[in-house]
């Protein structure tokens, strides 16, 4: 049985995350399109290429042919349109819209995650219910009353299903002909927001990190750096070393023995631990604390480790992260954190050595709240 922290039940609550047996089954039958290979070519073509390119186009070099920005603005911003795809969320296109939209998917998602959180949870949890209540007012309201005036559209035949926005919302709104709870459309809603940011916003600099230095111990070239698959074997092992979650609890509904021997009683929590189990030597090899996008692996084991879950709580959304590989280049998918990154090496991204990174200190994930860099070629200095 899934265990959760109860403070943060209140936006989580019975979503797919933490549902288990037939009800979890079904919702993922459910939202399970969402996530095949023409969904994701069109979230990669239509929601994240564009907003990358503009980014990319918004930051002017100096005269000296050099730009500085930071790496967590621009992934978060990266990801605005490809959240609000994915979820359903209508009404962000003006710039100061956008703007209080990445803000406030910031803020649902330490609310959402209360239990790692270092300030005081009472606190957190307040803030995250003011958030919540704004966030529906002015985008997720409007966003299921369209879509379920669509529903009425379609079973009157004003409409056909080849109309209708390809979303969380729509998906189960069509799918149960308009009847889903309206409170748990809110908290599925919350989790996809989140849930489609944060491993890549959490992902994409400890990836950038290692690999600079990855690539100045082993003589590659930064213009080496923005080939797709380094970078997607980088990622791989970067989620490995950094779990963007720091563990699963899990609550026993009947006394139970492991293989290991190790035996719990009914209703004990048990954590699962990530990090330590994906770094085990015994799996990952003896340097597993070391970067090497090269690592050989064991059949069968992934090469970010435990990093999205596994069996039948595998991440619904990996592959809009990781990407799809096929042998026909028009079918594959690079995933969120390549395409970011090699857009980025293509400019000539490298850290800022005037600035240093800086990590998060409100909460016990290991993440980055900024990291500098700069764009642009070093000869151009």
């Amino acid at each position: 049985m899934q265990g959760q922290h109860r403070q943060s039940l209140m936006f989580l609550g019975d979503t797919i995350l933490l549902i288990d047996g037939d009800a979890h089954f079904e919702r993922r039958r459910m939202e399970s399109e969402l996530f095949d290979r023409s969904a994701l070519q069109y979230y990669e073509s239509h929601s994240l290429r564009p907003v990358i390119d503009r980014l990319m186009s918004d930051i002017r070099p100096d005269v000296r042919g050099t730009a500085h920005a930071d790496l967590v603005d621009i992934t978060r911003t990266a990801l605005y349109r490809i959240s609000a795809n994915v979820t359903g969320i209508d009404g962000i296109d003006e710039f100061e819209s956008t703007q209080t939209f990445v803000e406030w998917v910031n803020l649902l998602g330490e609310a959402a995650t209360v239990q790692w959180s270092t300030r005081p949870k009472d606190v957190v949890i307040a803030e995250g219910l003011e958030i919540r209540k704004q966030f529906f007012d002015r985008f997720l309201g409007p966003s299921i009353e369209r879509r379920r005036a669509l529903v009425a559209d379609l079973a009157a035949g004003r409409v056909s299903k080849a109309d209708l926005p390809r979303d969380v919302l729509m998906t189960l709104l069509t799918k149960t002909n308009g009847t889903f709870d309206p409170d748990m459309l809110v908290r599925e809603a919350t989790l996809y927001l989140i849930a489609s940011t944060r491993t890549t916003l959490h992902a994409v600099p400890h990836t950038f990190h290692h690999l600079n230095k990855w690539a100045q111990d082993n003589g590659r070239s930064a213009e080496s750096l923005a080939d797709t698959n380094l970078l997607r074997a980088a990622s791989s092992e970067a989620l490995r070393l950094h779990p963007p979650s720091p563990a699963l609890v899990r609550q026993a509904i009947q006394d139970v023995t492991l293989q290991s021997g190790r035996s719990f009683t009914a209703g004990q929590f048990v954590g699962l631990l990530f990090g330590p189990g994906n770094k085990d030597t015994s799996v990952f090899g003896a340097d597993a604390l070391e970067f090497n996008p090269f690592r050989a692996l064991p059949e069968r084991v992934k090469g970010w480790g435990l990093s999205f879950g596994g069996g039948e709580h595998l991440c619904i959304g990996r592959s809009l992260v990781t990407g799809l590989a096929s042998p026909k280049p028009q079918e594959t998918t690079n995933g969120t954190i390549v395409s970011i990154l090699s857009r980025l090496y293509e400019r000539g991204a490298r850290p800022d050595a005037a600035s240093q990174p800086e990590r998060i200190a409100t909460s016990i994930y290991d993440a980055y709240v900024t990291y500098p860099i700069v764009l642009g070629r070093p000869s151009a200095n």
